[in-house]
């Protein structure tokens, strides 16, 4: 199977995130609520003066708007591997209404939480579902949407729910800005004019939030080019070009800035760079 990021929608996405080195992810933002489900070696999770294990067989629950550090570690074979969902937030507004009655009872998952023994039904649902939603074929995109639903009613079912804090940060309006053009070159004129307001303004507002407009257009490209490297097979110059970089020693360079090493370290020598 040819390893992509299959988004739908209006509904989420589906990825299966692989890395053949251990390495330290420092202040890796989360914009959407999400699911791991380990296949190979295991994670860890540096959040809140707190380190979370989670292992083979184990889904890691990830609350959105926040950053968090990681680490994977490879198998004894030499690889770490996990399969990823996330859901759009108008998804869990919909989901939301079908929980009303039980809502109080379930516990809010607003950073991360382990669920260490999938029941076999569950295992199977999640299984299914993103392996439907990364086959070449996919599925139809009602079905998609039911098929993410259940993956809620499952968590809900085991008591708990995710949090969806409402961000309207100005950082935050930034990056929804910039996740979807990454490939364009924004000057803060044009950011500012996007989001209906002058430069001197944009720039005050990101300061008071302790954010610098150049910074965080280099964050969110990084961020989702380390998403690219584990979770798919594209070749590390078309990666360059997807997040504005027509030059790849300048992204690699950029890149090595952000982790603090090269965009091969991912994937490692079993794989083409």
């Amino acid at each position: 199977m040819v390893r992509k990021i299959k988004v739908s929608s209006g509904i989420g996405s589906a990825s299966l995130l692989i890395q053949h080195s251990q390495l330290f992810l420092k202040d890796i933002y989360i914009d959407k609520p999400c699911v791991f489900y380990i296949h190979q070696g295991h994670k860890i999770v540096h959040h809140n003066s707190y380190d979370t294990l989670v292992g083979p067989g184990e889904l890691l629950v990830v609350s959105c708007g926040q950053s968090l550090e990681t680490t994977n570690y490879p198998s004894e074979s030499g690889i770490f591997s996990c399969a990823m969902l996330t859901w759009d937030p108008a998804l869990l507004d919909e989901a939301r209404q079908l929980f009303i009655a039980i809502e109080p009872a379930l516990a809010v998952v607003d950073s991360l939480h382990v669920i260490s023994h999938m029941p076999y039904a569950f295992k199977s649902s999640f299984e299914e579902t993103h392996q439907f939603l990364m086959s070449s074929s996919g599925l139809p995109p009602l079905i998609a949407r039911h098929r993410m639903i259940e993956q809620l009613i499952w968590l809900s079912h085991l008591g708990i729910r995710f949090a969806c804090p409402r961000d309207d940060s100005i950082t935050q309006n930034v990056r929804a800005l910039l996740v979807n053009q990454l490939h364009r070159s924004f000057t803060a004129a044009e950011v500012a004019e996007q989001l209906q307001m002058n430069e001197v303004t944009l720039r005050r507002r990101l300061a008071a939030e302790n954010t610098v407009l150049r910074n965080l257009i280099i964050d969110v490209r990084m961020t989702f080019a380390l998403q690219l490297l584990q979770c798919t097979d594209l070749a590390i110059s078309s990666i360059a070009q997807q997040v504005g970089y027509e030059s790849g020693s300048r992204f690699a360079e950029r890149f090595r800035k952000r982790f603090g090493f090269a965009p091969t370290a991912i994937r490692g020598h079993l794989r083409q760079a």
